[in-house]
This record gives structure tokens, sequence and C-alpha cells, in this order.
């Protein structure tokens, strides 16, 4: 299925999001169990990278991502 760029550029920042909800729940929990505030800022850091790789991966095997169709096609 070949989606509009329009819809490819919604589900980037769908995952961009997601992307910046998952480490600061990464980086507080880690804060709260004992990290320092550049520990947590760190873990939070690479949360984000890893859940960002995560989505766009998933979403290119999908074919969600990556290719969109032309008014012609």
């Amino acid at each position: 299925m070949r989606l509009t760029f329009p819809v490819q550029v919604l589900l980037a920042l769908l995952s961009f999001v997601s992307s910046l909800l998952v480490p600061v729940v990464a980086g507080v929990l880690s804060h709260v169990a004992g990290a320092s505030v550049a520990g947590a800022v760190l873990y939070g850091g690479g949360a984000f990278v890893a859940w960002m790789t995560l989505c766009v991966t998933v979403l290119m095997a999908l074919g969600l991502l990556g290719q969109h169709s032309h008014s012609g096609e």
C-alpha cells in the first residue's frame, strides 16, 4: 500500500512525538531509581534514539515510509 506524502509526514510526526514521550518517562524513572540528573538526561537521550530508530524501521519495513504515490499513478 502506497501512502501519499502528507500521510507519511503525519506518520513521521507521530513517531517523533512518541519518541519524545518515551525518553521523558525513561529519564524520570532512571532519576527516581537513583541516577544523577546528567545520567537521567543521557538515559533519556539513548531512549529517544532507540525508540525513533525502532519506529522508523518498523514503518519502513511495513512499506509505510519511503515511497509516495504520484497523482499520475
